[in-house]
C-alpha cells in the first residue's frame, strides 16, 4: 500500500495543526502567563532590564565585545577556481556595505535580550565607486547585486508578525505607521522575510518573537530593584533620621481656623521635604507654652526633632540583594562575574567561564546560520548564480586556546609515533590558533617528501 493511500485524501505535504493563538495572530508573546511580559510591554521590560541592571548590562556588554572580535571566514564550496571566485564575491559584499560586519553583529545580538531581532536588507547594483547614486555606488563594477546596508528594525517599532494563517510560517513584520516630514501618518510598513534577516532564540509553541534569555531573570530582577529602592530609603532615613513635628492640638483639630490650617499645611511640607541638600533647615517660632498661671514653661509651641534608629536593623538587606543578583547572573550563565565578591576557586571560575563561552559560540553560530541562509542564499537567487558554487560563512573560535595544553597534546601525539608535521592543514590550523602567518610548507629543492621516510 502506498503512502498516499494510507493517508487517504490527506496529503503528506499539508500542515494539519497550528502551534497556538500567537502563531495565527502574529502577536508578540500572546502565550506569556505573566501580565507584565505579555505583548509589546515585554519589549519595554526587557529593555529596562538590559539598560538599568548592572549585572545584565555587564553580560550583554561582554557578549557584544567578545563576539565582535570573532573572525568570520568565507569558505569556498570546493577547491576549484570558480568556487574561490564566488567566495571572494561574498567577502567583497560584506566589505562593501555602509557599515561593518562587526556593527551588524553588535546589533544582531539584541535578539538575546528581546528574543528576536529583525533587519531589513537594502540591496544595491554594484556599478561604480564614482556614482553619486547610493543605490549603485560600490567599490566593484561587476554589475551584480550586492548589499548596501543591513538596517535594524528595533523590536519596539514592530507591531506584529505577518503570519501565514494556514502554515504558521512567518512571512514578515508589520511596523507601526511612521510620520513623514509633514508629521502625517503614512500607514503601517510591511517588511517581508525575503528582504530581511530574522534572528531568533529558542521558540516555545512556535512563538515568532522567540524567548528572551532574560526571561528567567525577571523575578529576581524585580526583587533586586525593589530591595535596592527600600535600602536607599532606609539609608537616607537612618543617616538623617525621621523628622517629627509638634504643634498645638488646636492646629490639628477639625475646627482649626484658616490661619491654623495654613500653618499646619506649611509644617507638613517642611517635614516632608526636610533632608540634606533639599531643605537644609526649618525656621520655627520660639514662643513657649504658657501654663495655667500664665507663666512661660520650657516647652516650645512648635518643635521639630529627628528620630534615629537605635542599634542595628533586624534584617540585613545586602545579603538578600546579593542572592537575587546571583540568581540574575546564574540565569544568563554569567555567575563567574560574582565570584570575586564572595571568593571562589580558580577551577570553579574557569568552569563557569568556559560554560559562558560555550553559550557565546552558540550565539555566533546562530548569526552565521542566518547570514548563510537569508543573505548568501538570496544573493545567489537574485544574481542567478550557480548554487553548486555557493560558499558558506564560518565563524572563528570564540574562546582563546591554551597553547600550553595544545603543545602538551602534540607531545603526546609525538610520543605515540603520530607525526602531524607533514599535514599542511594541521599546521595551518595551529598557526591560525597561535595567530601566526603561514603561507604553506616550504620543501627544500634537494629533498622531497618520501612516504618511506
Amino acid at each position: 500500500m502506498t503512502t498516499s493511500k494510507k493517508l487517504g485524501t490527506t496529503k503528506a505535504t499539508q500542515t494539519l495543526g497550528v502551534a497556538g493563538e500567537n502563531t495565527l495572530t502574529g502577536q508578540i508573546r500572546a502565550d506569556e502567563f505573566l501580565r507584565p511580559l505579555q505583548g509589546r510591554n515585554a519589549i519595554k521590560v526587557y529593555r529596562e532590564m538590559r539598560d538599568n541592571d548592572a549585572t545584565i548590562g555587564a553580560v550583554m556588554y561582554a557578549a557584544e565585545q567578545v563576539l565582535r572580535d570573532v573572525k568570520l571566514k568565507v569558505k569556498p564550496a570546493d577547491d576549484s577556481e570558480e568556487a574561490k571566485v564566488e567566495a571572494d564575491f561574498v567577502t567583497s559584499v560584506l566589505g562593501d556595505m555602509e557599515h561593518t560586519v562587526d556593527d551588524h553583529i553588535s546589533e544582531a545580538l539584541s535578539f538575546l535580550a528581546y528574543g528576536f531581532s529583525w533587519f531589513e536588507v537594502v540591496y544595491k547594483r554594484r556599478v561604480s565607486p564614482h556614482t553619486t547614486n547610493p543605490k549603485k555606488r560600490s567599490k566593484y563594477t561587476d554589475g551584480r547585486l550586492g548589499v548596501r546596508k543591513i538596517a535594524s528594525r528595533a523590536p519596539w517599532t514592530i507591531n506584529r508578525f505577518d503570519v501565514d494563517q494556514q502554515t504558521g510560517d512567518v512571512l514578515g513584520i508589520v511596523q507601526d505607521g511612521y510620520f513623514s516630514l509633514d508629521r502625517k501618518p503614512s500607514g503601517d510598513n510591511r517588511i517581508p522575510t525575503t528582504k530581511s534577516l530574522y534572528y531568533r532564540t529558542t521558540a516555545i509553541n512556535g512563538d515568532a518573537s522567540g524567548r528572551s534569555i532574560l526571561r528567567n531573570a525577571y523575578t529576581a530582577y524585580t526583587y533586586v530593584k525593589n530591595l535596592q529602592s527600600i535600602e536607599a530609603i532606609a539609608v537616607e532615613r537612618e543617616l538623617h533620621g525621621i523628622p517629627i513635628g509638634r504643634i498645638p492640638a488646636e492646629y490639628l483639630s477639625p475646627n482649626a481656623s484658616e490661619d491654623q490650617v495654613t500653618f499646619r499645611n506649611t509644617m507638613q511640607d517642611i517635614l516632608r521635604d526636610l533632608k540634606l541638600n533639599s531643605q537644609g533647615y526649618a525656621l520655627l517660632p520660639s514662643d513657649l507654652h504658657l501654663d495655667n498661671d500664665g507663666k512661660a514653661s520650657k516647652t516650645r509651641l512648635v518643635d521639630i526633632e529627628l528620630i534615629t534608629a537605635d542599634g542595628t536593623r533586624s534584617v540585613d538587606i545586602d545579603p538578600i540583594i546579593r542572592r537575587y543578583q546571583h540568581d540574575v547572573s546564574r540565569s544568563v550563565l554569567s555567575e563567574f562575574l560574582m565570584l570575586g565578591s564572595q571568593g571562589g576557586s580558580y577551577a570553579l571560575s574557569k568552569s563557569k567561564t568556559d560554560l559562558f563561552l560555550r553559550a557565546l559560540e552558540s550565539y555566533i553560530q546562530t548569526i552565521v546560520d542566518v547570514l548563510n541562509k537569508q543573505l548568501v542564499e538570496r544573493l545567489w537567487q537574485l544574481n542567478g548564480l550557480d548554487y553548486s558554487l555557493m560558499p558558506t560563512i564560518e565563524a572563528g573560535d570564540v574562546a582563546p586556546h591554551d597553547l600550553k595544553e595544545i603543545s602538551g597534546f602534540l607531545r603526546n601525539l609525538n610520543g605515540a609515533n603520530i607525526n602531524v608535521s607533514e599535514n599542511d592543514e594541521v599546521i595551518e590550523g595551529l598557526m591560525d590558533i597561535a595567530e601566526l602567518p603561514y603561507s604553506g610548507r616550504v620543501i627544500p629543492k634537494d629533498k622531497t617528501p618520501n612516504k618511506e621516510e
